[in-house]
């Protein structure tokens, strides 16, 4: 079969093929094939490895535009996956700068890590001599999130990233901002919230391509929203993204059920906002994606007095402390 690979050579892109028997692809990892060929075809292709435990993180790639942990994924599930092809195609992870080949700029990562401060300061009721005690519920309630090895495999299926990177962070990135602020050793969440706030907390579009690639099965968009709900907690909620997520739970509740976009645009952006907006409107009305009449709401959804009950049931759980 034919091993295509998208390599970059500081100036120039373009891409090798690799012609390998069957018997060489099967039986090996996606990191021991590129192994593989760099040794027995092309010692001029450039990637990057380490542990090859799926501890390290260094080894993510793209195979036919999706992000891989290459020494995690084994080729008889990628051929399977594929439906045995004829070709395959490796690529370097998309949303990053590539340096070279599979090799791809971190850095610009790194910094957006170090904005969240991901390490924790802890509360003075601890000392060296006590040490920080956590129940194993407090434990258990970030324990996933350390899980995350920054592959950026999330990064790299990204759409958010992928249409705007100026004012949006690596979904990881907002992981490990939860993990910290989440942390009941934490002498104060607000260190990694205000700057995951600053930095495009609510411009997530909610893809969840993330929760899909990662390969420790950490969801991002969950930690993502999480932040949110902590952000509302704390009176972080000024602004059109918190407006937004207002709006959607007046409807569902206050409203017939349905999520109400002439309310919803007005509620999230306001009267004035929405005025620039009007050839949008006219668009979706046009080709039957908005009714104006909705604006005085409609019939109630099936069911719409069971889905209160449960909405004012986890109301009270909350108020109780007994769901976060």
């Amino acid at each position: 079969m034919k091993i295509i690979i998208e390599r970059f050579d500081g100036k120039k892109k373009y891409e090798s093929t690799y012609e390998l028997r069957i018997d060489e692809v099967k039986g090996q990892t996606l990191l021991s094939l590129l192994q593989y060929i760099k040794r027995t075809q092309d010692i001029t292709l450039n990637f990057t490895a380490a542990c090859r435990m799926a501890i390290c993180g260094a080894c993510a790639v793209r195979v036919n535009g999706h992000s891989y942990l290459a020494c995690d994924t084994k080729m008889e599930e990628l051929l399977e996956e594929y439906e045995n092809p004829e070709s395959m195609r490796i690529s370097p992870l998309n949303n990053f700068r590539v340096i070279t080949d599979l090799v791809v700029d971190w850095e610009p990562s790194i910094e957006n890590l170090r904005k969240v401060k991901p390490t924790i300061t802890p509360k003075s009721e601890f000392s060296e001599k006590t040490g920080c005690v956590q129940t194993q519920a407090d434990v258990d309630a970030i324990k996933k999130q350390w899980d995350c090895i920054l592959c950026g495999c999330c990064a790299s299926e990204c759409n958010k990233l992928e249409a705007d990177a100026s004012d949006y962070m690596q979904p990881f990135v907002f992981t490990h901002a939860y993990r910290a602020a989440d942390d009941s050793r934490s002498k104060d969440p607000m260190i990694h919230l205000k700057p995951a706030i600053a930095n495009g907390l609510w411009n997530c579009v909610h893809c969840q391509e993330c929760v899909d690639r990662c390969p420790k099965g950490i969801s991002s968009f969950g930690d993502i929203e999480s932040l949110r709900v902590m952000a509302m907690k704390k009176g972080l909620n000024e602004g059109m993204g918190p407006a937004h997520a207002e709006a959607f739970l007046l409807d569902m509740v206050e409203g017939d059920g349905r999520l109400n976009e002439i309310k919803l645009a007005l509620r999230s952006e306001g009267v004035l906002a929405n005025t620039t907006k009007l050839d949008i409107a006219y668009n979706l009305m046009k080709a039957g994606k908005m009714n104006p009449l909705h604006i005085f709401g409609g019939e109630k959804i099936e069911g719409h007095a069971e889905l209160v009950k449960m909405v004012e049931a986890a109301r009270k759980a909350e108020k109780e402390g007994t769901i976060k």
